[in-house]
């Protein structure tokens, strides 16, 4: 993991060097010189008529993404494996090209949002995002029940019950990115636990999420 702090600037002339028909700049805390921490993410706007290669836009295959287009517009916030967080906005009619999400992205990018207010200390949108995560947890468990039962038509509860108890628990895990295992890396660890149930070809990656936080407090107790 890189623990330069001027990633986001080296990112900026790399993209520019590599699309050399968009234009390229940066917007937020990296334009305006403002303060950067170990949480702070690259906001760049892009404006190109050309398809833009996801391994050209960010270095390779993004951990995770969320990607909205529009007739005029596309945003893409991006988790790379490094845990480092690029987003972009693309007008003109490019669009990026090769984007192969995983089949958890939704959960993957919801904790690293989730860890990534945390961290920063917000705990209204941290704790909505956090029990989002932690609703994720509870539909693996229901999908689990109906497997067990061969029905989706409940009128009592099940053994199953127990896990919503486990989930219940974590929900009153302080809203705080540490002490480690802080409460979205427990979260994801039991969803992967579970979804590995359900789905024995299932493989867990959440390096990228320790990445991510262990680069927010390491920069962000230096800074």
């Amino acid at each position: 993991m890189s623990s330069n702090p001027d990633w986001q600037h080296g990112e900026l002339r790399r993209i520019a060097a590599a699309l050399p028909t968009a234009h390229v700049e940066a917007h937020g805390s990296v334009a305006d010189g403002g303060p950067l921490d170990g949480w702070s993410d690259l906001d760049l706007r892009l404006t190109t008529d050309q398809p833009v290669p996801v391994s050209t836009l960010f270095g390779g295959e993004p951990w995770a993404v969320e990607d909205t287009r529009e007739p005029d517009r596309e945003v893409c916030r991006a988790v790379l494996p490094d845990g480092r967080r690029i987003d972009v906005s693309i007008t003109g009619s490019g669009r990026i090209t090769g984007l192969s999400p995983a089949p958890d992205n939704d959960v993957r990018f919801l904790a690293a949002m989730a860890a990534s207010k945390l961290g920063r200390g917000d705990q209204l949108i941290g704790g909505h995002l956090t029990l989002e995560l932690l609703r994720s947890c509870l539909v693996v468990a229901m999908q689990l029940r109906d497997r067990d039962l061969g029905t989706t038509v409940h009128r009592t509860g099940s053994a199953r019950d127990r896990y919503a108890e486990v989930v219940m628990s974590l929900a009153a895990v302080p809203l705080t990115i540490s002490p480690r295992p802080d409460i979205v890396e427990q979260a994801v660890r039991l969803y992967a636990t579970w979804q590995a149930e359900l789905d024995p070809g299932y493989v867990s990656c959440w390096s990228p999420l320790t990445g991510l936080i262990d680069r927010g407090l390491d920069k962000s107790s230096s800074s």
